[in-house]
């Protein structure tokens, strides 16, 4: 079968990797830190252009970045691969970035980009001065990625380390980000792909959440929609009911049911089923939640209850 060929302004579906249970050594693979962001595409032939995985054009949106790849490549053509987060002191904070991510208007871009700086990191490089490098095996693709781009505030080449797994998911799970994935050092870039030559290996993370609302049975909650607030909003992030027992569901009914609101508290309302009972609550209950990533709309994924705290 033949592999289409990547080129500067044809967007495509990037290469996934699939999950992996364990961090591991293997002197033929490399290791690389995986970062809570959006996947971004950077297109560069002149004009450079960035799409995220499901080919829809940022470069509006990141601004930055694009002026600073034209910058580092000088009309070099090439096509890039990586992810774009914020930081919120040494950690991504996914849900700042999002605000970034789906802003449409110029001045709102504009004023978000002051506050709220993005960094590109590249760990891929698959198109490089009229040549195509997809069928070129990992290894030598990261060496020619180094040779070329140098990091410079706001892009960053990734660091990949080889043979080294368990290492460096140790850093990884000290410093509670994403986790790491492992690239088979032979392998091609498979466009649209999710193959088992890259594997991810997720670190379970926490995060304190505000509680926005709740589903009860009796007088249980069982369920409670979380939050979290970016400027002063409280944007919803999922729901959770795993790590709940009953003597804390309990308490959880008494306290949320006397801060009962007759309007949704989160400035993007979930999707709630008819025949939920769903509360809205005055969010001054919060939990402590442990879980593997968000997803691409920014819910929780897989969380746990660790701990809960009522406020006043």
């Amino acid at each position: 079968m033949v592999m289409p060929v990547i080129k500067p302004g044809t967007p495509f579906i990037p290469m996934e990797p699939v999950f992996h249970p364990e961090a591991f050594d293997d002197e033929n693979y490399g290791f690389q830190i995986k970062w809570d962001g959006t996947r971004i595409i950077a297109h560069l032939d002149g004009p450079v252009e960035l799409f995220n995985r499901k080919m829809k054009k940022r470069t509006a949106q990141y601004p930055e970045v694009a002026d600073a790849l034209k910058e580092a490549l000088r009309g070099t053509s090439a096509v890039l691969d990586g992810e774009i987060v914020t930081l919120s002191g040494d950690k991504p904070n996914f849900h700042q970035l999002m605000r970034r991510d789906r802003a449409t208007d110029a001045r709102t871009i504009n004023h978000l980009a002051t506050r709220i700086p993005v960094t590109y990191v590249v760990f891929d490089i698959l198109y490089l001065k009229d040549k195509c490098l997809a069928d070129l095996p990992f290894w030598q693709r990261d060496g020619i990625l180094r040779s070329t781009l140098k990091s410079s505030d706001p892009v960053v080449v990734t660091d990949t380390f080889k043979g080294r797994g368990k290492a460096l998911f140790a850093i990884v799970r000290e410093k509670g980000l994403e986790g790491i994935v492992a690239k088979r050092l032979e392998s091609t870039y498979q466009i649209g792909k999710k193959s088992a030559k890259w594997l991810k290996i997720k670190n379970r993370q926490r995060t304190t959440a505000l509680v926005g609302g709740f589903v009860a049975e009796g007088k249980q909650v069982r369920s409670l929609f979380l939050g979290q607030l970016v400027e002063g909003d409280l944007i919803y992030i999922g729901r959770a009911s795993s790590g709940l027992d009953e003597e804390t569901g309990r308490a959880l009914y008494d306290f949320l049911s006397r801060r009962a609101e007759n309007t949704c508290p989160f400035v993007n309302p979930p999707a709630v089923e008819r025949r939920e009972n769903l509360v809205w609550v005055l969010p001054s209950a919060s939990v402590e939640v442990e879980f593997y990533d968000y997803t691409e709309k920014g819910y929780l994924r897989h969380p746990v209850i660790k701990r809960v705290e009522l406020g006043l």
